[in-house]
């Protein structure tokens, strides 16, 4: 019997990324904030992230008593993976055959039962999760959005931690000024954001951490092309969980405004990537966010049973972060 799962389209890069100046610059238009002290919550809990070469975010998880094994966080992900090598390693029993969504289409792949899966202190049901090889996730497995949609989340970029806290807090109750509250609507097991515009023209936000760069549809480049809107093309490659790839044109946009803040210089691979088909947004324009943008803030936080993201930005005005370079095999989310 063959099940559907969705995943994140992430593959090695054959050449690691080689950081250069020129990234997202982010700056703050307006928001209120309603007044509020910010201490520890109940049941809060901190773990130490570790950035690949090529900008993702790796947490350290056990699966029974064995580990700690690096996983992927990845909030595009609908469905928690692991490695064939870590299942070896570990002798998971095998489960049913599925088919998988990634960025470049579908597939069909093995699967195994996960017990034991420890997230901190949270030990996890058991995951039947879809068997990638450790090269192409470029870690021992993913975290996805099924293990962590009844928690708050916080990716704390400059100290690279990573905070889960019971969902539930009202993360527009803060007294940082640099701080945005964005409502956000769920789908596929996502969180999208449809109150955004790049350049003026409106389109569908989904946050991608598993994603090396952002990544538009076709859609959205007709829209921006039509207005002589996009600048410096050039090809690059998308890689897929299954080790396939899909051919992209990445170009520069000038503003992606999302609620109350303001990307500029946003670099984006456009290519007809398969998981706005299976979100059911590839007739309309839409990006995936990948961390070449989300890097520009200083904090990301994610409670999916809310629905509801805050963006923590940098005290200065106009600042710039690094991305990865355009050239090459990137990994796609």
């Amino acid at each position: 019997m063959i099940m559907v799962l969705t995943a994140a389209a992430l593959a090695a890069s054959p050449v690691p990324p080689r950081p250069v100046n020129g990234g997202p610059a982010i700056t703050r238009l307006e928001a209120t904030h309603a007044p509020s002290g910010e201490g520890p919550a109940s049941g809060e809990e901190t773990l130490q992230l570790a950035r690949l070469p090529d900008l993702r975010l790796t947490v350290g998880i056990a699966v029974g008593t064995e580990g700690p094994f690096r996983f992927l966080v990845d909030t595009a992900a609908d469905r928690s993976a692991v490695s064939r090598q870590l299942a070896e390693r570990l002798k998971l029993p095998a489960g049913r055959d599925a088919l998988l969504h990634s960025v470049t289409g579908v597939s069909k792949v093995s699967t195994a039962a996960v017990r034991g899966l420890q997230v901190a202190s949270r030990t996890l049901p058991e995951v039947n999760a879809p068997l990638l090889d450790a090269d192409h996730v470029g870690a021992d497995g993913i975290l996805g959005t099924d293990v962590l949609r009844s928690a708050m989340v916080r990716f704390d970029f400059r100290e690279q931690l990573l905070t889960i806290t019971p969902s539930g807090r009202d993360l527009s109750r803060s007294t940082d000024p640099n701080t945005i509250v964005v409502e956000a609507r769920r789908r596929s097991g996502r969180l999208i954001v449809t109150e955004a515009e790049l350049d003026g023209q409106r389109l569908t936000v989904v946050l991608d951490t598993g994603s090396e760069v952002s990544i538009g549809n076709e859609a959205l480049r007709r829209a921006l092309s039509r207005r002589g809107l996009l600048t410096g093309e050039k090809p690059v490659v998308l890689g897929s969980v299954t080790g396939s790839t899909l051919p992209a044109s990445y170009m520069k946009a000038k503003h992606l405004v999302v609620g109350g803040v303001t990307l500029n210089g946003l670099g984006i691979a456009f290519a007809e990537a398969h998981t706005f088909k299976v979100m059911g947004i590839n007739n309309r324009p839409a990006l995936l966010l990948g961390m070449n943008a989300l890097q520009a803030f200083d904090s990301l936080t994610i409670d999916m049973a809310t629905r509801k993201l805050r963006f923590v930005m940098p005290s200065g005005a106009g600042k710039a972060d690094q991305f990865a370079d355009a050239s090459g095999t990137r990994r796609g989310g």
